[in-house]
């Protein structure tokens, strides 16, 4: 009987995560990471700061001083996009995991990545996000409860779980090295939803991506209503921003929230003139708030939170989000000089360029 066949080296690993003003989180991450890729010499953990105003920087160079496998790069441009097209020039590794400051990774985060990536064959691989309230108040735990929640989040995948399977788009993700040479690299012009459209970008050049039980983490969300509205408005914000931009890479669950507020805006002013919208109007927002309460009991159960509570967290995400979609239709022209176009050329997506320090 012939010997069995070695088993495959490891590959090299570049671990980026983008950060700003993530003094808070940034050394919680850092540990998370660290304590699964103990005596491993092929990891690197390229930190990338956007002009952080508080400690971010200092407690990363204190890791770094601790710890040769750690780098503190600066990205004076802030956004993540162009933070990860400076890591991705940096980069030595066959695989690139890019990670978020407001989270945590599971104990095997990085070896279920790299086992679900060799398995599936993929191209881009992540995992089930469970959200945590990122400071354990009733409201914080209400709005972790809601955006783990189909009801508020809709068909968001990576929010509410399931099997392992091909999907449109995953948190962060891993990456096979080669995908920035196949399909480009970060768009530098978004903002927002950078990941979702190059997903987006990565399936239809033909590339796949999954998502897997697997591969586990912990993400902290906003803990006030105000913190909420804030990132529901941006996000909404940059749906209109990145179809006219980029011309496509977002579904129309995404619009979902803007179709519901411009009805009622729709209702409210036509009631001005014409009295009987102003009672479609109350008959939507009852059935709303109806559903709304309904999917609060079991979301508040599973999140150990009150239902009295995630009702109105529903509302401040759905509708922060609408009037934030709806200010980018009006706002896109204005603020871009032109529409859709090519994504960017690769000029970062290999290691003939390098990052600012």
């Amino acid at each position: 009987m012939p010997p069995p066949a070695a088993a495959a080296p490891l590959p090299t690993v570049s671990i980026i995560i983008p950060m700003r003003n993530e003094a808070a989180y940034v050394a919680r991450c850092l540990d998370s990471v660290l304590s699964q890729v103990a005596g491993r010499r092929d990891i690197e953990i390229l930190c990338v700061d956007g002009a952080s105003t508080d400690r971010t920087p200092e407690i990363v160079a204190e890791y770094a001083r601790r710890d040769a496998r750690i780098r503190l790069l600066h990205n004076p441009r802030r956004i993540v996009p162009i933070a990860m097209n400076l890591a991705l020039a940096e980069a030595r590794g066959d695989v690139i995991v890019r990670l978020d400051c407001h989270s945590e990774y599971a104990p095997d985060y990085l070896e279920q990545c790299l086992a679900v990536l060799r398995r599936t064959g993929a191209d881009n691989v992540g995992g089930y996000i469970t959200t945590r309230p990122g400071r354990d108040t009733p409201v914080g735990r209400a709005i972790a409860a809601a955006t783990s929640s189909r009801f508020g989040v809709g068909g968001s995948a990576f929010r509410v779980g399931g099997a392992e399977r091909e999907v449109d788009t995953v948190p962060f993700g891993c990456f096979r090295r080669d995908v920035f040479t196949r399909f480009g690299p970060y768009d530098e012009r978004l903002e927002r939803n950078q990941d979702i459209e190059l997903n987006h970008r990565i399936r239809k050049g033909g590339g796949r991506i999954v998502i897997s039980p697997d591969i586990r983490l912990v993400y902290y969300n906003r803990s006030t209503y105000r913190g909420l509205a804030s990132q529901a408005f941006a996000n909404g914000l940059w749906n209109p921003y990145t179809l006219y931009l980029v011309g496509e890479g977002l579904g129309l669950r995404h619009f979902v929230p803007l179709g519901f507020v411009a009805v009622v805006l729709a209702l409210a002013g036509a009631g001005i003139v014409w009295r009987p919208a102003w009672f479609a109007l109350a008959a939507l927002l009852v059935v709303y708030a109806a559903g709304a309460a309904v999917a609060a009991v079991p979301a508040a159960r599973a999140g150990g939170a009150s239902a009295l509570l995630v009702v109105p967290a529903f509302a401040v995400l759905h509708f922060a989000y609408g009037f934030g979609s709806l200010v980018g239709v009006l706002t896109a022209p204005l603020r871009f000089r032109r529409g859709p176009n090519s994504p960017p050329a690769p000029a970062h997506a290999d290691n003939t360029t390098g990052a600012k320090r």
